[in-house]
C-alpha cells in the first residue's frame, strides 16, 4: 500500500436547526490522500460527529483552497434523516487568527436550507502541524479515530 498525507482535526461549536435552540455540533475526521503535494485536491475523509447528545458517523470531503478549507460532512440523523453540513474558511475575514480557526456551515436535508452552525478548531492553532498532520500507509489512514 502507498503511504500518504493524513489531515486529524476536531471541530467544535453549535448548530440551531431553524427554529430551534442551538446545541452542540463537534466533528472529528481523518482525511487521507497519497497526492501530498497537490494541495487542492478533494480529501475524502470518515469521522464521528456529535449533536447534541446524539454521536454519529460522518464522511465527505475536506479540500484545502487558497482561501481556506472547504467541508462537506454528510451524516445520517436518526430523525431527520440524511444530512449535510457544508462550508469553508475565509482566511482574513474576522480578523486573521479568527478566520484560521473558525468555520460557518450550513445544514441542509436534500438540498434545502434546515439550520445553521458554526465550528472552530480549539487546539493550540501553533501545533496544528505538529497534532494534526502525518505520514502513513494508506491501510492505517482511519485507524484510531478520535470518539467525541
Amino acid at each position: 500500500m502507498a503511504i500518504g498525507l493524513l489531515l486529524c482535526e476536531t471541530m467544535r461549536g453549535t448548530l440551531t436547526l431553524d427554529g430551534d435552540a442551538p446545541q452542540p455540533f463537534a466533528f472529528s475526521l481523518r482525511a487521507f490522500t497519497t497526492r501530498i503535494f497537490s494541495l487542492t485536491v478533494p480529501r475524502p475523509f470518515r469521522g464521528q460527529l456529535r449533536l447534541g447528545d446524539l454521536h454519529l458517523a460522518c464522511h465527505g470531503e475536506l479540500t484545502i483552497r487558497l482561501t481556506g478549507p472547504h467541508y462537506r460532512v454528510a451524516f445520517e440523523h436518526p430523525e431527520l434523516g440524511p444530512l449535510e453540513a457544508i462550508g469553508h474558511k475565509t482566511y482574513g475575514r474576522g480578523g486573521l487568527i479568527r478566520s484560521l480557526i473558525t468555520c460557518p456551515l450550513t445544514l441542509y436535508r436534500q438540498g434545502e436550507a434546515i439550520g445553521q452552525a458554526e465550528v472552530a478548531y480549539r487546539e493550540p492553532i501553533l501545533l496544528f502541524l505538529f497534532r494534526s498532520l502525518r505520514l502513513v500507509r494508506e491501510e492505517r489512514a482511519y485507524h484510531d479515530a478520535e470518539v467525541l
